[in-house]
């Protein structure tokens, strides 16, 4: 089997009707969610926060009453 080049698919993917599109674009998203979020975490630092401290930031910011 021939290898297909990202360009040659891009190419491919650009002449499909914007729907099928989207329906691609979220297969692709569904199926890369678990390794990007596995990436992110890995460059998360590991915090110590209680749920209460949660709430005030989320309050804070739904609010618009974050100190600077």
């Amino acid at each position: 089997m021939e290898a297909v080049s990202i360009n040659q698919v891009l190419r491919l993917f650009n002449m499909l009707p914007k729907a099928a599109q989207l329906e691609i674009a979220e297969q692709i998203n569904e199926q890369t969610f678990k390794e990007r979020w596995r990436l992110m975490d890995q460059q998360m630092p590991e915090l110590s926060i209680s749920e209460d401290e949660i709430m005030d930031e989320v309050r804070a910011v739904r609010y618009g009453n974050k100190k600077a």
